[in-house]
């Protein structure tokens, strides 16, 4: 990522080191080859907290970052209200290719009129409120996140209430929530729109 995140990095300390004359006999070794791999090839690009009856749409975009031939070892979770990670509430299934955007809504009707198309899947882990984090997760582990699991969104400035939020282009998918790496319509935008198409502001599908 082109943004610091400390959160995302363990330190030794200064003069941790201090007296060792090899690593595999110092007190605070540097560890060696034990970095972890976790990187997915699959990221959350937008969420959406739809105007229409309801709420709807209600809308979880997924976009492919490479060729992924089973997406059953991905799935989605929603952090309601500040409550804590409920887990993978929806496993994905088929396969993509590099580039593919799939989106996940909480149910088809009031999506395909807002966007005059169907989504990609359906199911309730999407009825997200604009005050819900929203969690990716990988063979069970969470891989990228929006919002904080454990803080209601409610006048934070992830708010999305009846509005969205799109990552910025370049970012990568984090376990870690980085406000920076994204772009926010803010409260009420989306407010008396129709259609995607046809409002002051569209959510950048």
């Amino acid at each position: 990522s082109s943004t610091f995140d400390i959160n995302e990095w363990t330190f030794s300390g200064t003069n941790a080191v201090d007296g060792c004359t090899t690593n595999s006999e110092c007190g605070s070794p540097f560890p060696f080859n034990s970095f972890a791999v976790t990187a997915s090839n699959l990221i959350i690009t937008g969420v959406l907290d739809g105007p229409l009856s309801g709420g709807v749409p209600k809308l979880i975009e997924l976009c492919a970052l490479a060729d992924i031939s089973d997406l059953s070892i991905y799935g989605i979770g929603s952090a309601n209200n500040g409550g804590g990670t409920d887990g993978e509430e929806f496993s994905l299934s088929g396969s993509a290719v590099a580039g593919d955007c799939l989106t996940v809504a909480s149910e088809s009707a009031g999506f395909t009129t807002y966007f005059g198309e169907a989504p990609t899947f359906t199911t309730s882990a999407a009825s997200i409120n604009g005050d819900d984090a929203v969690e990716l997760f990988q063979n069970g582990e969470v891989v990228d996140v929006l919002g904080y699991q454990n803080v209601d969104g409610t006048g934070q400035g992830w708010e999305y209430l009846d509005g969205w939020a799109y990552r910025n282009s370049g970012s990568l998918p984090s376990s870690t929530f980085d406000i920076n790496k994204w772009t926010f319509s803010g409260t009420n935008a989306v407010d008396s729109c129709t259609t995607n198409s046809g409002c002051g502001s569209p959510f950048p599908f």
